[in-house]
């Protein structure tokens, strides 16, 4: 059994892992501002007199298929409308298979929506860090390119926001669309895949006890492969059968994640067959439980690469099997019966491996943005991305973002001292953001002396137009020199890693002392059309800041010898670490995917 603490962090730690699932076709879209009208309704599947009656259906306001005299208040809503829809029902429900707010849209791209629910007039909390904010699902007599679920409901075989829900007669739910954009979509074609296919076992546990990822297969070349597993890999082509493996020298305490893994560019559809042994035995695979397949990084490999098959276990996402533990040997059998892939109109295949989910629209080059701090410590305190799971503050996530985040003893979250302060970005100069304050219980930093995470987010969108440079980290009042990279794992908006205990492309951190009580970060932007005198740094200002990153790059130098080596605080490299089994930076991301079955 898992540790309480570890799944109340899946959101915010691990965000992405298997939780959203990449739509498995996406042409490359421009990005526009929405400004048309929506329908809304709550689509319900329940009990009505007994279990798996499925006496209460409402799928659609059009659709025949409703059953159960269910009266429906439906809505129409625009970008800045907050509007509420309603089921009432005759009788109490007995029980609910699925629930969720639905909205009717096509091609869009973006879609910031804030839900709240009320059960019998009662408030119920909506666990938004569960899954993604939205994705497109087949709705009633809307398909997959026009319903969209929101957050919020419950689904008997998928994520659930909320627990189930029964012995109730009116659901509420209350919905404010903050910003939506419109994609277009190019054409494509497709095309039978007749080259190899490299596959492996996907891999995340713990060896010796929980929480020492001491167990990892993130991909055959990935130095970051833990725990002196054998595995055995294979190339295969479409038509053949092929069999991977993993071999343990002892007995796995806890799985967090498996998956069978194929590597090739650009499908957009794909039919395989997959079985799976664990120690010689045959395993059931429950194949209803998600995407029959789906892109997601995967060590070495980009979401444009990797592919995740069905039939394994991820702690924070969908689970086709029970958590397996205490095996050595998991194996398995994959048959490619079919691969498609596509081809841009115009002879560019890589087009269709772009997401057109990922547009958060162009930048306005005469507009306003903000930068943002954040930091995760290595007890998993935190300060999220603006974007992710208990990110910025809505009626669903109140109070965290505002403020620096710990964990008692039983998992609680609990505000810990820090001022944080974050930058208006008015066009070109340099700017600050910065955390002081800051006060740790005193094991915070005791078996691990650097951050996890240290980075600058922003609402800029990440298209390439906005440049951030000279980044300058001052740690307790002692400057350290940095070279940081944009997050690979922020498609949507500009995130620039600082440090990143799980990303092995972020540069290394020299010293800084602990424990950790202030950070700032100055940064310069260019890009825009118009500068901010106000934000510009000086030069007398910026000699200043070198000489004194200069006179304590020296004390450190001292203070380190004086401890013999390294000492307290210091950080020779950045640790390949435990959560690169998906590719992501941890805490800094969150994804607006399409999930299946749900």
């Amino acid at each position: 059994m898992k540790s309480k603490w570890k799944k109340l962090l899946s959101g915010l730690v691990v965000a992405g892992l298997a939780i959203g699932l990449v739509p498995p076709v996406a042409a490359k879209a421009e990005s526009n501002s929405w400004s048309g009208e929506a329908e809304v309704y709550i689509g319900f599947g329940g009990d009505k007199e007994e279990e798996n009656d499925w006496g209460y259906q409402y799928n659609d306001p059009n659709n025949a298929g409703n059953a159960g005299d269910i009266v429906a208040t439906n809505s129409t809503i625009k970008v800045g409308d907050t509007v509420t829809v309603s089921l009432e029902f005759p009788t109490e429900v007995t029980n609910t298979w699925w629930m969720a707010p639905v909205v009717v849209a096509e091609n869009i791209g973006e879609f910031d929506a804030e839900v709240s629910l009320k059960i019998d007039g009662e408030d119920v909390a909506i666990d938004s860090s569960a899954g993604d904010a939205w994705w497109y699902e087949a709705t009633g007599d809307n398909d997959d390119k026009h319903a969209i679920r929101l957050a919020g409901g419950f689904n008997e075989w998928g994520t659930q926001y909320i627990e189930e829900p029964s012995g109730f007669k009116k659901v509420e739910y209350t919905i404010t669309l903050n910003r939506a954009t419109t994609v277009e979509e190019k054409s494509y074609e497709s095309e039978d895949y007749t080259g190899d296919v490299e596959v492996f076992v996907g891999f995340g546990g713990d060896k010796d006890e929980e929480n020492d990822w001491g167990f990892q297969n993130n991909s055959p070349e990935n130095e970051g492969n833990a725990g002196d597993i054998v595995a055995t890999n294979a190339t295969m082509k479409v038509g053949e059968t092929a069999t991977v493996s993993l071999e343990f020298p002892s007995e796995v305490v806890n799985t967090w994640w498996v998956a069978p893994v194929i590597v090739v560019n650009d499908v957009i559809n794909l039919d395989a067959d997959v079985s799976l042994k664990i120690d010689d035995q045959d395993v059931d695979i429950d194949l209803s439980a998600g995407d029959a397949w789906w892109y997601e990084a995967t060590g070495d490999y980009d979401e444009t690469q990797a592919i995740r098959l069905p039939g394994g276990f991820n702690e924070w996402g969908t689970q086709y099997i029970s958590e397996p533990t205490g095996f050595k040997k998991i194996e398995y059998t994959i048959t490619l019966n079919k691969v498609e892939v596509g081809v841009a109109s115009n002879g560019d295949a890589s087009l269709i491996a772009e997401n057109p989910e990922a547009a958060a629209g162009e930048v306005d080059k005469n507009g306003t943005y903000n930068a943002y701090i954040g930091i995760q410590t290595p007890k998993f305190s935190f300060r999220n991305s603006w974007f992710d799971a208990y990110g910025k503050d809505d009626a669903d996530n109140p109070g965290f973002f505002d403020r620096v985040t710990g964990w008692t003893a039983d998992g609680e979250a609990v505000e810990l001292p820090g001022t944080i302060s974050d930058a208006v970005i008015e066009g070109n100069g340099t700017y600050e953001v910065s955390i002081t304050g800051m006060e740790f219980p005193e094991d915070e930093f005791k078996d691990q002396e650097y951050m996890n995470l240290i980075f600058v987010d922003t609402d800029i969108p990440n298209t390439g137009d906005i440049t951030i440079s000279d980044m300058q980290l001052s740690v307790n009042g002692s400057s350290v020199s940095i070279n940081p990279v944009i997050s690979p794992d922020s498609t949507d908006y500009l995130v620039m890693l600082i440090q990143n205990i799980w990303n092995e492309d972020v540069a290394t951190i020299g010293y800084y002392p602990v424990p950790v009580t202030d950070i700032k970060i100055t940064f310069t932007v260019s890009g825009f059309d118009y500068d901010n005198t106000n934000a510009a740094v000086t030069e007398e200002e910026t000699t200043a800041a070198a000489a004194d990153a200069t006179e304590a790059a020296a004390d450190s130098e001292v203070k380190s010898e004086e401890k013999g080596g390294l000492g307290t605080g210091a950080i020779v490299g950045i640790v390949v670490g435990i959560l690169a089994v998906c590719g992501i930076g941890a805490g800094v991301v969150v994804s607006k995917k399409k999930k299946g079955n749900e």
